[in-house]
């Protein structure tokens, strides 16, 4: 079981509920924007990071780089998100 940062927590949380799993994907500028500006550069190095542990895909799209949940990964990622956001 991996232990995600509170940052992380947030992206997978922004992923989940914009269902974004496989065929839904969200650019990574859109990701970010949704963020503090001040902990923007923090995140888009999170979000780096699950890209390297799997948890997070990435995908080319016509806009740029997007990414979405690993779907190997989702019932791990599910079972973290529960615990810090009960009422998923």
């Amino acid at each position: 079981m991996a232990k995600f940062t509170n940052d992380e927590l947030g992206i997978l949380y922004k992923l989940w509920r914009n269902r974004c799993f496989g065929k839904g994907h969200m650019l990574i500028d859109n990701l970010i924007d949704g963020f503090p500006t001040g902990i923007q550069d923090k995140i888009a190095e999170s979000a780096k990071e699950l890209m390297r542990k799997g948890f997070l895909v990435r995908k080319s799209s016509k806009h740029g780089q997007a990414v979405y949940i690993n779907l190997n990964m989702r019932k791990q990622i599910e079972s973290e998100l529960k615990k810090k956001y009960p009422f998923l």
